[in-house]
């Protein structure tokens, strides 16, 4: 099972590069966080998100202001 932001997620995605492209995240301001590792951009679509486990992902938006 999928979780996003501890929501079950039922979008079907076989990298967290795809995933992303189906939340429609923004290409910066944007750390991601899977099963408890932050993981950069450069390995998001090597990473994959197999079905036969639970995948816990965090999305955090960095927001500029004072």
């Amino acid at each position: 099972m999928l979780y996003v932001n501890q929501q079950p997620h039922t979008q079907v995605a076989n990298t967290v590069a795809e995933l992303a492209e189906t939340l429609a995240l923004p290409a910066q301001g944007i750390a991601l966080v899977l099963n408890q590792q932050l993981l950069p951009r450069t390995v998001w679509a090597q990473t994959p998100l197999p079905d036969n486990a639970d995948h816990h992902i965090e999305i955090f938006q960095l927001v500029a202001g004072g």
